[in-house]
């Protein structure tokens, strides 16, 4: 018996020594500005680590949206030198390395939004210059500004009606980091609102500030309807655009989605012309076009649709929706979609 349990121990011994042979030394780190064109340039960064590291993860810091966390899962940390280090300063301003648990953690500071930002984690194949080490790169640079014109000449001289969702006293759904429904559909309906007008629309917003539409204190049918009505007393309206973002108890929920009432066989059309031009431009999941017997959609004599452009209460969406880049990618989508239904007519 005695033999048996110093045998498991010596098992026990080794399995613990090799785990802690298997652990990756963080050595050394360097950085330099590369180019992705003649006329842009990328932050690449190169972390030496003793042996190819399986286990890694680069996100945006859920508390600073400024910072990006590298996580070497499994590592140790062999060079003081490391725990700070300064950067560029116009792609990232500082990497900072601590052990924490088991894992070596990098928090990479950036002078703007990491959502703003294209940035990856992969691993560089050994080659003389590394001198044995494995490199575990990070490479960082800015998204591309997104073209604000759009050629849409069949919206040119209808009236469209938008309505940014919430407002006011009603928050709409509040993401994890605390963004707002209302303020994210503003934004958008606002680019929405350009798009057309540059193209020769007539728009009518039920709303252009954080403001209720019939009245501090009303009820949801008298808020509603007050939103329908803008649409009904306009003259000859041709569509009502209702923007959202989707909220849900998971926050594992996401993509995009658009609806419309059942009985609206315009507003089916309109529905589907919009929601494939925002899965074409927003990368994310399709939802697909719905009936729904929203209010909003219910009560309008004209087509109508409601649109819920990603969810709030996922933390990379809510990030997303917050991001002037994608509020005029989805704007843009939307007006496409909506010139799509007017050349079909």
């Amino acid at each position: 018996m005695i033999k048996k349990i110093f045998g498991l121990f010596l098992i026990s011994l080794v399995f613990m020594q090799s785990v802690c042979l298997a652990a990756s030394s963080v050595k050394d780190f360097r950085y330099s500005r590369l180019k992705l064109s003649a006329e842009e340039n990328y932050l690449h960064m190169e972390i030496s680590v003793n042996h190819k590291q399986e286990k890694y993860e680069l996100q945006i810091n859920p508390n600073n949206k400024k910072q990006l966390i590298l996580t070497i899962f499994n590592a140790r940390l062999k060079n003081d030198n490391l725990r700070k280090v300064k950067l560029d300063g116009e792609f990232a301003d500082d990497i900072k390395f601590s052990e924490e648990g088991n894992n070596v953690k990098a928090y990479i500071s950036l002078p703007t939004n990491a959502a703003e930002t294209n940035y990856k984690a992969y691993m560089l194949d050994k080659n003389k210059y590394h001198r044995g080490s494995s490199i575990l790169a990070v490479d960082i640079s800015k998204k591309p500004a997104v073209k604000h014109q759009v050629s849409l000449a069949a919206i040119a001289g209808h009236t469209i009606v938008i309505d940014p969702g919430h407002g006011g006293s009603d928050s709409g759904a509040v993401g994890p980091d605390g963004i707002m429904e209302k303020t994210v559909t503003l934004a958008i309906a606002k680019k929405v609102d350009k798009i057309l007008r540059d193209n020769g629309a007539i728009v009518v917003m039920t709303r252009t500030t954080d403001k209720d539409v019939y009245g501090p204190d009303a009820t949801d049918v008298q808020e509603l309807q007050a939103r329908v009505n803008v649409a009904e007393r306009t003259k000859e309206t041709d569509i009502f655009l209702s923007i959202h973002a989707n909220s849900f108890v998971s926050p594992s929920a996401h993509g995009t989605a658009t609806y419309y009432y059942s009985s609206s066989v315009r507003g089916k059309k309109l529905a589907g012309f919009v929601q494939n031009e925002l899965i074409a431009a927003d990368g994310l999941t399709n939802r697909g076009i719905s009936p729904a017997n929203f209010y909003v959609l219910k009560h309008s004599s004209v087509p109508a649709i409601l649109i819920e452009t990603a969810f709030i209460s996922n933390y990379k969406e809510e990030q997303l929706l917050t991001e002037d880049n994608f509020q005029m990618i989805l704007a843009q989508a939307i007006c496409r979609g909506i010139n799509k239904y007017f050349q079909s007519n």
